[in-house]
């Protein structure tokens, strides 16, 4: 039987107060097993083009700016956990679900810590679950932090 070992634990955040709530779970496991928490967002690989017209801004500095945003949201983000946990900010381009998963494997992630918004029925249809297609697709296994009322 093989000994559960956790060294590299990948925690997504999209910068909800949703996503957030996965943290304390995430940094209770690293601090049990001295494990490094990797702090993941995802830009979107293609952001809609209206919103780059809207500001009048070219397409490479609309670009830049919002990945200049997203690396300080992710500090802050980062802010939220206790200084005596490493955690390693990552910022990808891409399909979310996709460089999460991609991100896990190259980086021998042993846990991925993730939380749901927990939608249901014609929303969750439409738009469907990152934290759900993770699971779906995942070789490495996926604790899912359901969101509670209070945070919603």
């Amino acid at each position: 039987m093989k000994k559960f070992n956790i060294k590299r634990i990948l925690v997504p955040t999209d910068f909800s107060e949703i996503s957030a709530q996965a943290f304390s779970y995430a940094e209770d496991i690293a601090r049990q097993f001295g494990a490094e928490i990797h702090l993941l967002h995802v830009l979107e690989k293609n952001p809609p083009i209206l919103l780059i017209r809207t500001f009048d801004m070219t397409t490479e500095s609309a670009l830049q700016k919002i990945e200049d945003d997203a690396k300080n949201l992710l500090n802050e983000f980062k802010k939220r956990f206790s200084e005596d946990i490493k955690v390693k900010e990552v910022l990808l381009r891409g399909n979310d679900f996709e460089e999460i998963i991609k991100y896990a494997e190259k980086n021998e992630i042993d846990l991925i810590v993730i939380a749901t918004h927990g939608r249901t029925g014609l929303l969750h249809t439409l738009i469907g679950s990152v934290a759900e297609k993770v699971i779906r697709y995942s070789k490495i296994p996926v604790l899912v932090i359901t969101a509670t009322k209070e945070e919603n």
